[in-house]
């Protein structure tokens, strides 16, 4: 019988594909001479770099050296930097997930890595529920990943801000300027990129997806290369409907909204591939460049319509022009939302002069460029959470209109909002000696900074890298504090002091220190139901000082001021409200003349604090547990539950995502969560 010595070295090494890269270091490069020199072979590390790591930071330029020569790269010592960075990178999720304190710190190194840490993160976002500590794991690990997600848009969106920069007096090419240094489907792709969470999709799968759909529609066009363009472009019309690619199956007034129908990833990956007529145009323009055309996107009032563009000096059905009209381009129209054929450019005029535009039609009936149609996708997604907002109906009933993956409804409403401000704050060119530019782009700045401070501030190396510098650009002369100072002084002097508070500890509240007659009878972690309004909620922290006590439990704040005359104690809360009705105030509630309901929707589900409505909201540093609502002892009893999470009130389940802020796991046996707070309330 011949020996495992015996066979050639292909098969070992076909052979050692089915062993774990470890095994392979550990174990059978000691065996001998011979399999110590397999075991080092490029050929079988660069196999295990593929199977090992989705995800590659960018600058190693994984797929090029992939394709490149085999032995140009080191593929073993690659596959240990990654292991090592894991190893490092689990060592900070641990610490995280264990200690409040330096949580930002911990979650600023781990972005660093940038997408070398998300094939290690997705494992923590995914952690099985036996986990000891399940929730809290699944929500940091999300949170690190949602800043990693958030950095890649805006250093897509940051293209454009450099090609403003490098571009001189003289115009440049008409592709490049409409461009703007970026790809349409990768600037558009950066909103998904704050909504995905642990979901497929990112910038580069969203390419890929439209190369397959490129190929499929390639392959049912015969004769496509040599077909006109205007055949192409119709062509491609119709097989785009023909297989529901774009627009909705359900363009009512209510559906139209949906935040999905605004996120050219989601259109995409989506069995119905809902999306807005601007989405549509951007899909049908991106797969017109893959098949051999140019089209792109053309923004009208309430409208937005391909425009496509013949070769210069040839006609859309592949004539050639007069020698006088060799640069021209003729154009052709088409609207991938509601149809698959072409779109007179009379109706086009009359719709225009229907809205009372009766001049200017030609400058309008051109290409818009990349930097504006994401301006108007940022646009259409403040829409949709004016929609979501201000429709007077249960909350149950409007879950859907910003819901993109089952049960990731609450995660989504911030950083929707948040990514629209990013790109207003983005998409406007370097101009210093534009006064009203400036202008308007401090007060975007002052609604980021808002956002970053009370709901992101783990984004503060984003803050840091990218706003900053441009602050320092646009900021008026006249808030310079002195010659020397920077106008991004006050910015930066704010992330230093949210670092002071995230790496000091703080005193924790200890039952056994009470005074005499003094009893709080709930504990962290114990569900709830409310007395009056029969909703249900989750015990984050408790305080017998009054409500103010409660309120500043941080001691961080200057608000110090108990509530005099209320002797019960109060309770720091988690819930969801079903019954609340919007105001026209972008986060007001309508409430009681004593108090001031503010949502917060933070990544999660309706989290609301009740503050004094004396208090101002922007004197408070926002690290964590900034989401909370607070109600007396006397109006709650708490709800006997055993039994998995399926025993849990609806309204409960909504909060698991948001629960690992403050949690471990649910504990099924004695019907209460587990306290992931234990620094503040060890007793508890």
């Amino acid at each position: 019988m011949s020996s495992f010595d015996s066979l050639p070295d292909e098969l070992i090494h076909q052979i050692l594909h089915y062993l774990s890269p470890e095994q392979t270091l550990a174990a059978v490069s000691l065996v001998c001479r011979r399999f110590n020199r397999l075991a080092h072979e490029p050929l079988l590390w660069r196999y295990y770099c593929q199977t090992s790591f989705k995800y590659w930071e960018a600058d190693h330029h994984f797929y090029d050296k992939v394709r490149g020569n085999l032995r140009d790269v080191d593929w073993k010592r690659m596959y240990i930097m990654r292991l090592e960075g894991n190893s490092r990178i689990s060592s900070l999720v641990d610490g995280i997930v264990a200690s409040r304190v330096s949580r930002l710190e911990k979650t600023e190194k781990i972005c660093q890595y940038g997408y070398d840490a998300k094939d290690y993160l997705l494992t923590q976002c995914r952690v099985d529920e036996s986990a000891e500590d399940v929730l809290a794991r699944r929500y940091y690990s999300c949170t690190v990943l949602d800043s990693i997600h958030r950095g890649l848009a805006i250093q897509e969106w940051d293209k454009y801000q450099k090609y403003t920069a490098r571009i001189s007096s003289q115009p440049p090419p008409n592709v490049e300027r409409l461009n703007g240094g970026m790809r349409l489907e990768r600037a558009l792709g950066a909103f998904d990129m704050f909504m995905l969470h642990d979901n497929e999709g990112d910038l580069d799968e969203i390419c890929e997806l439209l190369d397959d759909i490129a190929a499929r529609f390639r392959a049912a066009s015969s004769d496509l290369a040599h077909a006109t363009t205007r055949s192409k472009a119709i062509a491609l019309a119709r097989w785009l409907h023909s297989n529901n690619m774009t627009g909705l199956n359900d363009p009512t007034g209510e559906t139209y909204r949906y935040l999905r129908n605004c996120l050219i990833g989601r259109a995409l990956r989506d069995d119905q591939h809902p999306s807005l007529p601007i989405i549509s145009a951007a899909i049908y323009s991106a797969l017109a460049s893959r098949a051999g055309f140019e089209a792109y996107p053309c923004a009208l009032p309430n409208q937005v319509h391909a425009i496509v563009l013949a070769p210069a000096g040839i006609s859309l059905d592949g004539v050639a022009l007069p020698a006088e009209q060799a640069d021209h381009q003729q154009t052709m129209f088409l609207d991938p939302y509601g149809s698959d054929e072409e779109v007179p450019i009379d109706q086009i005029q009359n719709f225009l002069f229907r809205l009372g535009i009766y001049t200017g039609h030609d400058d309008m009936l051109m290409p818009t460029s990349t930097d504006l149609i994401v301006m108007r996708t940022a646009q259409n997604i403040r829409a949709s959470f004016t929609s979501f907002r201000t429709v007077d109906r249960p909350l149950s009933q409007l879950i859907p209109m910003i819901e993109l993956n089952r049960g990731d409804w609450a995660r989504n409403l911030q950083p929707a909002l948040y990514s629209m401000i990013w790109a207003s704050i983005m998409m406007v060119p370097i101009l210093p000696d534009n006064d009203e530019v400036r202008w308007d782009w401090q007060q975007d700045v002052r609604d980021l900074l808002t956002y970053f401070y009370e709901y992101f501030p783990e984004d503060s190396w984003l803050i840091e890298k990218y706003v900053c510098p441009m602050y320092d650009t646009f900021a008026a002369p006249s808030r310079r504090q002195s010659n020397w100072e920077l106008p991004s002084k006050r910015v930066r002097d704010q992330i230093k002091e949210i670092r002071r508070v995230d790496a000091s500890a703080r005193a924790p509240r200890r039952r056994s220190d009470l005074p005499d007659g003094i009893h709080v009878k709930y504990r962290v972690g114990q569900v709830f139901k409310h007395k009056r309004y029969d909703y249900h909620g989750i015990i984050l922290g408790w305080t017998t000082e009054g409500a103010g006590g409660i309120t500043n439990w941080d001691q961080s704040s200057p608000l110090r001021d108990p509530w005099q005359g209320y002797s019960e104690p109060y309770y720091r809360c988690m819930l969801v409200f079903s019954f609340l009705r919007f105001s026209p105030l972008l986060f007001g509630f309508v409430a009681s003349p004593l108090k001031t309901l503010v949502a917060s929707f933070s990544q999660g589900p309706l989290l609301l604090r009740m503050r004094d409505w004396r208090a101002d909201s922007h004197d408070r540093v926002g690290t964590d547990g900034s989401d909370h609502h607070i109600i007396a002892e006397s109006s709650i009893e708490a709800v006997d539950l055993q039994g998995g999470f399926d025993v849990l009130p609806t309204d409960i389940r909504d909060l698991l995502p948001m629960a690992g802020k403050f949690f471990k796991r649910w504990d099924s046996e004695n019907g209460v969560f587990v306290s992931n707070l234990r620094e503040l309330f060890p007793e508890d």
